[in-house]
């Protein structure tokens, strides 16, 4: 039997891991032996992690430091450079062992410039609420043109606009279907809890739902209602969407606009460089996203027969000769019996910066650096996990996960050895649980792990669905276990990737409940007897 660790309820956070005290000293002059930590039960562990962020937080500093001092950290930037070496150095400071920046490169930069539209036909003197989409083209000065609806869903339709849209302002889409703010239907209910039994898959039997592969959809379209003629056609990588840009190139149209799937005038930015080289991407059609209710008072005036609508518009970005190296920020807690074995707790660093980004994801990155500060702290009272705890900021997420991407190519040959991938990208809602990706057979093992959990406010537990979007995937795609958490939504719908994702939208005791999931959850898992089951 254990001896007893903490004699009074005053002795919170890590004090009662430590050793017992020691015997009496010895008679001779000589320097006492290092002793050794007090063994714990899994249970005792859990409960130092819990009391050691609640106690000793730094989670809320470092995300005002985030949000506010460094801001928007898009990727290839020089902000987010900064961001990257000032995780790092709280990686250290937090006695993380192997800090460092692990490059990788974008194939050109770019920097958001201006983007203004007014209304020039009907004279009304009102102006247009427009951002540039990420890496999109400037329209070399103001131009003047008519607005059109685009309603062509073939290349031969096409034809019907040719010669029409010289230095027009082109739509493709009708209105999104923004519901008011007092409609909750957004929000997701509590996934159903699976029976392994019932719900494996048995053998032979193609699994349901696999996970798409490639980049993540587009979040600007996966928010619109029904009712676009073009809905399916716009998402990208469609070949006829390619088709419709060449075309609007060679007819000189000023510029493409989509609705911001938001209510009361929020913009949403989104994008990236894709396969393009520089020169194609700095030629081609500007595309800006437009505040939703000015989008649909261009729409209602556009859509006007016999009646003309015409707007002067003015777009100017940078592009940054490339390429552009761009880094993962890492540190870890080494294992005391299988350092070679990794658990990987991550977020993505990177962010939009119509705002400070601080929901998406800052929010996730200091989730991370507090779950590392209370790892590290445990290790430093004697209690290092079996497993590495590899702590990984993740950047060029927004573009299509790319930096995760890099990552498992970099260590493709380790990956077996990687038990699972844990990312928070959700905001500052609290940690529902984690869905497991169809790997149903983890049931069993995970949740008799995860009972110290049960008590926090919010925690639902796991479940065998699939969360897409984020870094987990890369994982998941090589096979390796990779789990998103599955938070409570908390505004992050309404905010994220628009000028309204700032520093005041944080929750303080939901992150806080947050990273005392992923602590729990990393730590049980490194100190398990087995790498995760990969179904």
């Amino acid at each position: 039997m254990l001896p007893r660790l903490f004699p009074s309820a005053a002795l919170g956070g890590l004090c009662f891991l430590l050793a017992l005290p020691a015997a009496p000293a010895p008679a001779v002059d000589v320097a006492p032996a290092p002793r050794a930590a007090v063994p714990a039960t899994p249970a005792e562990i859990d409960r130092a992690l819990l009391a050691e962020i609640k106690a000793r937080s730094e989670l809320m500093k470092n995300l005002e430091h985030l949000s506010d001092r460094i801001g928007g950290r898009l990727t290839g930037s020089a902000s987010l450079e900064k961001a990257n070496r000032w995780t790092a150095d709280k990686m250290k400071a937090y006695g993380l062992e192997n800090v460092r920046l692990e490059p990788w490169e974008i194939p050109y930069g770019w920097e958001r410039g201006k983007a203004e539209m007014k209304l020039i036909e009907p004279n009304t003197g009102r102006t247009l609420s427009i951002a540039s989409r990420g890496w999109t083209a400037g329209t070399k000065g103001k131009v003047t043109g008519d607005v059109v609806l685009l309603k062509a869903r073939s290349k031969a339709e096409l034809q019907a606009y040719k010669g029409k849209l010289k230095n027009a302002t082109v739509l493709l889409s009708p209105p999104a279907n923004v519901k008011p703010v007092t409609d909750l239907s957004y929000l997701e209910p509590a996934p159903k809890k699976v029976d392994p039994k019932k719900d494996e898959p048995k053998k032979d039997e193609p699994k349901k739902d696999e996970p798409k592969k490639g980049p993540k959809i587009d979040e600007a379209y996966s928010d619109i209602g029904g009712g676009s003629w073009l809905r399916e056609e716009l998402q990208p990588g469609n070949a006829f969407l390619t088709e419709i840009f060449a075309f609007l190139k060679e007819e000189g149209a000023a510029c493409e606009v989509t609705d911001s799937p938001k209510p009361y005038n929020l913009l949403v930015t989104t994008g990236g460089w894709g396969t393009r080289d520089r020169a194609t991407a700095e030629s081609g059609v500007p595309r800006v996203f437009m505040a939703h209710e000015h989008y649909l008072l261009l729409y209602r005036l556009a859509s006007r027969e016999k009646e003309v609508t015409r707007v002067e518009v003015e777009i100017s970005n940078k592009f940054v000769p490339g390429p552009v190296e761009v880094f993962n920020t890492i540190g870890e807690v080494r294992g005391s019996e299988k350092p070679d074995e990794i658990v990987v707790v991550g977020a993505h660093l990177d962010s939009w910066e119509l705002a400070s980004g601080t929901t998406d994801n800052g929010t996730g990155s200091c989730v991370v650096l507090e779950t590392a500060r209370a790892v590290a702290a445990l290790a430093k009272a004697g209690h290092r996990p079996k497993r590495t705890i590899r702590f990984c900021l993740f950047t060029g997420e927004e573009q299509g996960l790319y930096g995760s991407r890099k990552y498992v190519e970099k260590y493709k040959a380790d990956l077996p050895k990687h038990s699972v991938a844990l990312v928070h990208d959700t905001g500052t809602g609290k940690v529902k649980g984690f869905g497991l990706q169809g790997r149903t057979g983890l049931l069993k093992v995970l949740d008799p792990e995860l009972v110290s959990l049960k008590g926090l406010d919010g925690w639902v537990g796991l479940d065998a669905g699939r969360l897409r979007g984020s870094d987990h995937e890369s994982f998941d795609d090589k096979g390796v276990p990779g789990f998103a958490c599955r938070q409570e939504n908390d505004e992050y719908r309404l905010t994220h990737h628009t000028q309204a994702d700032t520093f005041d939208k944080a929750r303080e005791p939901n992150l806080i409940q947050g990273a005392q999931v992923m602590a729990v959850t990393a730590v049980r898992i490194a100190n398990l007897p087995d790498l995760l089951p990969r179904k």
